[in-house]
């Protein structure tokens, strides 16, 4: 996954220091970026270009990224954004994660449920109808219910009118901006190919975020439509889908220096954060959130390790929440070593005594001050939610969470519903009840629960869920223990949440009948469902407050910075430039851009995550390298870095040259860079891509895919 922190670094070397600037930036605001700059560095297309055709052919695949290489709607992405799709076609028999999967024909593409890729067709601003239903009486409840709702109504009125559309609109600068995407969602998604792990993943969770890297990691897929070429769910009968725009590959020399664009979707940044609001992050929430990710990994972990079958279950969510854990980890000690909750007190003093001279700026005094308020008011629950969201790891408890939460609000009109329950997302609900169980594992499902349950038993009195005191009562940390591993063997004894059957038929019960269904465990979830439904109702109130007064503290720091202004990221398409360079992430030590397979073979263990296929040794061995030998780098090329602005979400992303052909897919970001999520420094902010040379190198040397080879367009 793909983060980034800042440092203050004087390096001092005869290589080119200018670095790319921060910022990830909306297509809509491409002409904020100097293109005399761009075209200095190497772009060759025009803003229109890159708006108009280039973007067209990437693809959000929730919370990944992909791109278009062929006219017959072949994505690629990376090996770790396809994981859930191998692991879920994945068996003791063939276990496509070890092996490695390739079909060498249409027929033979396995189906990847769960998967969409969305396509942005146009992005209308929606501002002004937003705010004209606002005004300074509400309160700010009645304001953030306002602006939901009159989101619900643009969405659902935009889908009627328009054909196979999937509406969304995003807030942008905290509440200031409002874009209204139009999407067209495919819903059949195959698997084509995946490298075995050992190349897809070479390194595994030791390597995770690190540099120097030797990952292939990368995979392809495939989107399919009904004959009409409309999107459809899964059927034999669809046939692949034709974009208009699929993306070359380069099959190119590359060096430091080389310019290099990228289209994906960023999921989530935060660096407008006030003194405060780091300060609760770092020293409370993340805590927390490291504590409940390294137990899980634990649990699912030990649960593997009984035998393959289960091994292959856990083995996505295994190395989902590795990556997230390792994640917060670099957040934590980048903002720790570089001080920044400090630095941000001390700015924020600085912007008061900065306002109180300049008149003009008065009407921001109260902004950060009130951040803090409300960030001091939202900390006092967060771990109750907390812990209460990450419960619906637990796939039996969310699946009776849904389904209980389901009853309720199918009873009320489309536009007064949960937006997570409107008929829009409820097949894509329904869905996940039937494919869980491709990775359910009731014995691991009551050992988690239970944990959950034992953290809220660890809480004070007052903060434990009502809920909890429902079901469990009061008593000593021990005896509470005792309480809730009885009771959740008697509710695993006697539940049908783990059969598919029963959860599909509970789905579409009315809340009547659901009430009088005897299963203790689904009673149990639906109870918890709705007091999460309750703190999170609660909290609209602060939630409208941020969305009044977040625009008023971006702009503050701002103007206070002088920096450009750009909107963080929120999952939505974004255009990032930089180039291939190395970095020096501490005193006397230079990493160069370039990895080559000579390095995958030296890191070489015969143990995972360091061994290598035996094939690939062979080939290394006989120096059969074909066409793919690079004589400068004196090796076959593996992964590159540059300085792109990018972040989770990226992963996938299609890594750019100046003519807009892919040089190498995004997977990753450097560990020193990972806290740039808050804090950017572009002397650390690097990301990690893997070569297309070498990608092409694996599908004709290593997996002999010929099939992919031709349809894919390779520029040389």
């Amino acid at each position: 996954m793909l983060k980034k922190f800042l440092l203050i670094l004087t390096v001092i070397l005869t290589v080119n220091l200018t670095f790319a600037d921060e910022g990830m930036f909306p297509l809509n605001e491409l002409n904020h970026i100097n293109y005399n700059k761009l075209k200095k560095m190497g772009l060759n297309l025009t803003y229109d270009q890159i708006r108009n055709d280039i973007s067209k052919a990437v693809v959000s695949l929730g919370g990944g990224t992909g791109s278009f290489v062929s006219k017959d709607g072949l994505i690629i992405t990376n090996h770790h954004v396809a994981y859930r799709a191998i692991q879920y076609n994945a068996s003791a028999k063939h276990n496509y994660i070890k092996e490695g999967f390739y079909a060498d024909s249409f027929e033979k593409e396995l189906p990847a449920p769960g998967y969409y890729a969305d396509i942005i067709l146009d992005i209308v601003d929606v501002t002004n109808r937003i705010k004209s239903k606002l005004n300074d009486k509400m309160t700010d409840k009645e304001r953030y219910e306002t602006i939901e709702n009159e989101i619900k109504k643009i969405e659902k009125e935009t889908e009627a009118k328009e054909k196979n559309i999937r509406a969304e609109v995003a807030a942008f600068y905290g509440g200031k901006q409002f874009l209204l995407f139009k999407k067209m969602r495919l819903q059949d998604i195959r698997l084509v190919y995946a490298p075995p792990e050992s190349i897809g993943a070479f390194g595994g969770d030791i390597d995770n975020f690190e540099w120097p890297r030797h990952d292939g990691d990368f995979s392809f897929l495939r989107a399919y439509v009904d004959k009409n070429g409309n999107p459809a769910p899964y059927s034999k009968d669809n046939v692949p889908y034709h974009p208009k725009h699929f993306l070359k590959i380069a099959f190119k020399p590359l060096k430091t220096n080389d310019f290099a664009f990228i289209l994906g979707f960023p999921g989530h940044t935060d660096r407008y954060m006030t003194g405060k609001q780091i300060d609760l992050f770092l020293n409370q929430s993340i805590p927390l959130k490291l504590k409940l990710f390294t137990d899980i990994i634990n649990m699912m972990e030990e649960e593997g390790k009984k035998n393959p079958e289960l091994n292959i279950k856990v083995a996505f969510w295994v190395k989902a929440l590795n990556n997230t854990k390792k994640y917060y980890e670099g957040v934590q000690a980048g903002l720790k070593r570089d001080k920044v909750v400090d630095k941000f007190y001390k700015r924020d003093k600085e912007i008061e005594k900065w306002i109180a001279k300049n008149n003009d700026m008065l009407k921001y005094k109260n902004a950060i001050p009130e951040m803090n308020k409300i960030a001091e008011q939202i900390n006092k629950i967060e771990k109750t939610l907390t812990i209460m969201g990450y419960s619906n790891f637990v796939s039996t408890f969310g699946a009776g969470a849904t389904i209980g939460r389901w009853a309720e609000e199918k009873k009320k009109p489309d536009l007064k519903r949960d937006p997570a329950f409107m008929e829009r997302n409820i097949p894509r609900r329904k869905r996940r009840l039937e494919t869980m169980q491709r990775d359910l594992i009731p014995e691991l499902d009551k050992t988690m629960l239970s944990y959950f349950m034992k953290r809220f038993a660890d809480l004070p009195e007052n903060e434990r869920p009502e809920t909890f005191k429902k079901y469990f009562g009061n008593g000593t940390k021990e005896e509470l223990y005792k309480k809730i591993d009885k009771t959740l063997d008697e509710f695993y004894k006697t539940t049908k949440l783990t059969d598919k059957n029963t959860r599909l038929k509970y789905f579409d019960m009315s809340e009547e009948q659901l009430k009088k269904v005897n299963d203790k465990l689904l009673h149990f979830a639906w109870d918890f469902a709705d007091e999460l439904k309750e703190k999170q109702d609660n909290l609209k109130g602060l939630n409208g407050k941020v969305m009044r007064i977040k625009p008023q503290v971006i702009e503050v720091i701002n103007k206070f910075t002088g920096k450009e202004l750009y909107p963080d990221a929120n999952s939505t398409l974004r255009f990032t430039y930089g180039k291939i360079c190395g970095y020096s992430p501490r005193d006397a030590v230079w990493y160069k851009p370039f990895t080559t397979l000579k390095g995958a073979i030296e890191k070489e263990t015969g143990k995972e995550p360091f061994a290598n296929p035996k094939k690939l040794i062979e080939l290394y061995e006989k120096k059969d390298f074909g066409e793919y030998y690079d004589k400068t780098l004196g090796g076959v090329p593996l992964d590159f870095l540059t300085d792109n602005d990018t972040t989770g979400g990226n992963s996938g992303s299609p890594t750019l040259n100046g003519n807009g052909e892919i040089i190498g897919l995004l997977f990753d970001g450097n560990f020193e860079s990972i806290s740039s999520d808050y804090y950017f420094n572009p002397a650390l902010t690097r990301s990690v891509v893997v070569d297309s040379r070498y990608i092409l190198f694996i599908l004709d040397k290593f997996s002999n895919a010929q099939r992919i080879i031709k349809e894919l367009t390779i520029v040389k």
